[in-house]
C-alpha cells in the first residue's frame, strides 16, 4: 500500500529545505505519484475546459494539498478524491467563475506571510505561470521538477511489481500481434492490430503512440521512419517493432525486429550486433559503479567497433516508470550514477544501407549484480512465414 502521506511530507521537507512556500502541479503523472490521484490518458487534440488553468493541486508548508477541478468532468475527480484523507480539500470550479481569482485565493492561502518561491510542475500552463506572479508578484517562480524529479527515479517495492505487470503486458502479447500479420498490411493497418490487442491484454491504454517501422523492401509511401505511413509489408522486409502498455499507471516500451523473408548474412551480422550490445549494457548496469552517459559508451562503442557507428543513430534508452520517458537519458553528458532500482529501456539499433532498420528494445532493472530484464519475450532472430 502506497503512502502518500508519506510521499507529500517528503515533497515538503524539500520545499523548506529550498525556500518553496507553495507547489503547484497541474494534473500529471507527477500528481498521481504524490496523490493517487489518476491522469485522465490525453486526447490527441486540444480539448481545454473552463478554468484547466487553475486546476490541479496546491501543496502549502503548512496547508493543503488542495485539488481544483473543472466542473465539466468533476464526477471522476470527486470519485478519486473520496476515502483519501491526505486530500485537505476539492474545489470544483462553477461554469463560470473567477478562475484567476481562485488561484489568487488559495496562493494567498498557502504563503501566509512567507515570501518564499512558488514551484510549478514542469508542464504548468503559461496562464498559471502569469496569474502565479499576478497572485505573488515578489515570488519567484522555480521548476519543481529539479526536486520531483529524482525523488521518483528510484522505484520502491510497490512500484517495481506494477513495473513487472506493465511489461508482462506486452510479453503477453507479441505472439499474439505476430500471428496477425500478413503480407500487404501497412505499417499504420499494424499499429491499430497492436493497439487492440495490448487493450485484449489487459492494458488501461498504450504507453505511447505504437510504431512500426517497416524496412527493406517495402513498397508504398514514406521511408521506414514514417510509422503512420502506407508502407506495405513484402517479402524481404523487415519490421521493427516499438510499442508499450499502460497499466495501473505505469509505463512499458518494447522493441524487437523480425523478418519477412531470410536475411542477408549482413542483416544477420547486424542484428546479432544489436543483440550482442544490447546484452553488455544490461551486464554493465551495476548499483553505483556506472553512469548514464557511460552505459551508452558501453553499447555504442560495440556498434561503433563494428563500423556502423553513425548508423545508431539514438540515444541508447532512457528511464521510465510512470512516464515512458523519463530523466535520466543513457546519452553522452548524462553523468546521473544509477542505482538500484532505477529502470530503464535499452534499446540499440542500427538503420542499414540496404533500407532495413533493426532495433531491440527490453525493460531493464538496475541491481547490485547487473541488469535484470523484465521482458521475457526471446531475442533469437525471427523469420516469419507469411
Amino acid at each position: 500500500m502506497v503512502d502518500y502521506s508519506a510521499r507529500i511530507a517528503s515533497v515538503r521537507v524539500a520545499m523548506e529545505e529550498r525556500g518553496i512556500s507553495v507547489l503547484f502541479l497541474p494534473v500529471s503523472s507527477t500528481l498521481e505519484y504524490l496523490t493517487g490521484l489518476s491522469r485522465e490518458i490525453p486526447n490527441p487534440t486540444e480539448d481545454d475546459r473552463p478554468g484547466d488553468w487553475v486546476s490541479g493541486m496546491y501543496l502549502g508548508l503548512n496547508a493543503g494539498p488542495v485539488i481544483v477541478e473543472p466542473r465539466m468532468g468533476s464526477a471522476h475527480m470527486e470519485r478519486q478524491v473520496a476515502g483519501k484523507d491526505w486530500i485537505s480539500e476539492l474545489y470544483v470550479l462553477g461554469e463560470p467563475e473567477d478562475y484567476s481569482g481562485v488561484l489568487t485565493r488559495l496562493v494567498g492561502e498557502m504563503r501566509g506571510d512567507s515570501n518564499g518561491a512558488i514551484a510549478l510542475g514542469q508542464r504548468a500552463w503559461t496562464n498559471t505561470a502569469i496569474d502565479m506572479l499576478k497572485a505573488a508578484p515578489d515570488a519567484e517562480l522555480v521548476n519543481a521538477h529539479e526536486f520531483l524529479g529524482p525523488m521518483r527515479m528510484v522505484k520502491d517495492d510497490g512500484e517495481r511489481e506494477a513495473m513487472r505487470r506493465a511489461v508482462a503486458v506486452v510479453d503477453n502479447a507479441y505472439e499474439d500481434i505476430l500471428a496477425q500479420l500478413r503480407l500487404g498490411m501497412t505499417s499504420r493497418e499494424i499499429t491499430w492490430i497492436i493497439d487492440r490487442i495490448l487493450y485484449g491484454h489487459g492494458a488501461d491504454g498504450v504507453s505511447f503512440h505504437t510504431s512500426v517501422y517497416i524496412g527493406g523492401a517495402a513498397s508504398g509511401d514514406g521511408n521506414v521512419f514514417e510509422n503512420t505511413s502506407n508502407r506495405v509489408l513484402g517479402r524481404d522486409c523487415t519490421v521493427a517493432f516499438d510499442f508499450g502498455a499502460l497499466l495501473d499507471g505505469y509505463c512499458s516500451d518494447f522493441g524487437r525486429t523480425v523478418f519477412t523473408g531470410e536475411p542477408s548474412e549482413e542483416r544477420r551480422r547486424v542484428y546479432d550486433l544489436v543483440i550482442s550490445a544490447q546484452a553488455a549494457a544490461i551486464e554493465a548496469m551495476k548499483d553505483g559503479q556506472i553512469t548514464a552517459a557511460q552505459l551508452d559508451r558501453v553499447a555504442r562503442s560495440i556498434i561503433e567497433d563494428s563500423g556502423h557507428g553513425p548508423a545508431f543513430i539514438h540515444r541508447l534508452g532512457h528511464a521510465i516508470g510512470k512516464d515512458v520517458h523519463e530523466p535520466p537519458f543513457l546519452l553522452e553528458g548524462d553523468d546521473t550514477l544509477l542505482q538500484t532500482g532505477m529502470f530503464f529501456t535499452i534499446e540499440p539499433s542500427v538503420v542499414m544501407d540496404d533500407g532495413a532498420f533493426i532495433r531491440v528494445e527490453d525493460v531493464v532493472m538496475v541491481t547490485p549484480e547487473g541488469g535484470e530484464n523484465l521482458n521475457r519475450t526471446g531475442h533469437e532472430l525471427r523469420v516469419l512465414e507469411l
